[in-house]
């Protein structure tokens, strides 16, 4: 992926962090209001030095609200923008996790699941067998609208001296790092993962 306009780039010590946000798909349908209200955005975190992620995953990790304290709130002008192409999968299946929690009832033989799905001829007990849990994350350059670089100037009472803008950043991602799946409104992370090695594209 590569842009010769702006993003949402954070700059602070060690690090930067790039905010790219999901287009949400058109809908219809009573769930519609909900779901556009709903922004979700990936957030990379990119250490400055190539062996920094493991101090930058711990910070993440160790000081509550440092991730959300740290992503973007305006876009920068970038220079040199370069993020690989990578797609990663994860499954799993959550029955324990769900039994661990309490959820015991839709396992076991007594479960009536019979207002979820239509019974066949054979009037055999529905039981949930299985619970399984999928993500996947995909990133190349169809997957990504540029966006148009704006700026508002601000003058205070009658000066007309003008802060200068930012200078351009580079943002290259050629080195490991860390992305987070924001959902903005509530701050939640719903999925976070790694890139050890940007280069290999399988």
């Amino acid at each position: 992926m590569q842009s010769w306009s702006s993003q949402f780039i954070a700059v602070h010590k060690g690090f930067k962090v790039l905010k790219l946000r999901y287009q949400m798909a058109q809908g219809q349908g009573r769930h519609v209001d909900r779901i556009k209200r709903t922004q979700f955005s990936m957030c990379i975190f990119l250490p400055d030095a190539f062996d920094g992620l493991p101090s930058l995953v711990d910070a993440i990790a160790s000081r509550p609200g440092f991730l959300h304290k740290h992503l973007p709130k305006r876009k920068l002008e970038v220079r040199e923008f370069r993020v690989p192409k990578f797609k990663l999968s994860f499954h799993s299946s959550d029955v324990t996790v769900l039994k661990k929690l309490g959820l015991q009832l839709p396992f076991s033989d007594q479960a009536d699941l019979s207002d979820m799905v239509e019974r066949d001829e054979s009037d055999l007990p529905l039981v949930l067998s299985d619970v399984i849990h999928k993500a996947v994350i995909e990133v190349n350059e169809e997957g990504t609208v540029a966006a148009a670089f704006s700026r508002m100037n601000m003058e205070i009472g009658c000066s007309i001296t003008r802060r200068p803008p930012p200078p351009p950043v580079d943002f290259v991602a050629d080195h490991p790092f860390a992305y987070f799946i924001v959902e903005e409104a509530t701050d939640a992370v719903v999925f976070a993962g790694r890139v050890l090695d940007p280069s290999n594209e399988d």
